[in-house]
């Protein structure tokens, strides 16, 4: 019995390591081979304005790990625009990322430039005019850059947990600890590299600092309004609402509710106006 745990853990071990080879090797070749080509539709039967969003999958409380993917459904609910997901682990948009559309048979990638995409086929107002627009995009490109990865070294501890709760039902049940523990390990690691590599490379109580004066300035921000410009929702909080649901929402059991209670009362409690 030891002799095959072994075994099956140095399995698992070998394939991580082509699944992390792959995952370099594969994009590579594959836009060395399609170069300049016309982007192939993964929907091929395609129905007229309705939005199929490729994204990374989600669990049973939150449609999706990524902010992005939930930021763009966040978005195209508010605006009555029907929209599909298409859960994802290998496929990418032309930018070799996801999450990416495809909207009237044609594609688009990044969230940003999806949200405004959008905003130009449904004519749509992200904002209600150019000076409260100025100052969403200002917020807009802090919660998705610095607060982001700041978000994302509050994750690492309970990374392989979250994990663990995506793949369950397809690995052995005796396999599972390992996997938690290696897929965590692993992921942490590629979080905290982005993480410093973005911001700078600090310890622990310092990225949490970082975090909290983040918190601090949005709900200064927010004040007593319903949302955070003005009593009506516009692009810049569906923004927020992927950031933190993504982290709050994702599994309930393995938050770390501690930062945002600490610090936003107001500004977590009014995440589920959006929902």
């Amino acid at each position: 019995m030891f002799g095959c745990d072994c075994c099956c853990i140095s399995s698992l071990i070998y394939i991580v390591g082509l699944f992390t080879i792959a995952s370099k090797v594969i994009p590579f070749l594959v836009k060395k081979y399609k170069g300049n080509k016309p982007v192939e539709l993964q929907e091929k039967n395609y129905k007229k304005d309705v939005v199929y969003l490729y994204q990374f999958p989600g669990t049973a409380t939150s449609s999706s790990l990524s902010p992005f993917c939930i930021k763009i459904e966040a978005f195209c609910r508010l605006h009555g625009i029907t929209i599909e997901r298409r859960n994802t682990f290998t496929e990418r948009g032309t930018n070799n990322l996801i999450p990416f559309i495809e909207l009237n048979g044609e594609q688009h990638a990044d969230s940003q430039l999806i949200l405004r995409r959008i905003t130009q086929i449904f004519k749509l107002k992200a904002y209600p005019d150019e000076q409260t627009a100025a100052i969403g995009h200002a917020v807009d490109r802090l919660l998705d850059n610095h607060t982001f990865n700041l978000i994302l070294m509050t994750k690492t501890p309970v990374l392989g947990e979250v994990i663990g709760t995506m793949v369950g039902d397809k690995v052995p049940s005796a396999l599972l600890p390992v996997v938690k523990f290696l897929g965590g390990k692993f992921g942490a690691c590629k979080m905290f590299k982005r993480a410093s590599t973005s911001i700078g490379n600090f310890n622990e109580n310092e990225y949490n600092e970082l975090l909290r004066n983040d918190l601090t300035q949005l709900q200064t921000i927010l004040g007593k309004k319903k949302f955070l410009l003005g009593d009506e929702p516009t692009l810049v909080d569906c923004t927020a609402f992927g950031q933190f649901a993504s982290a709050y929402y994702a599994i309930p059991t393995a938050r770390s509710v501690t930062i945002f209670n600490s610090t936003c009362t107001n500004f977590s409690s009014r995440l589920n106006s959006l929902l």
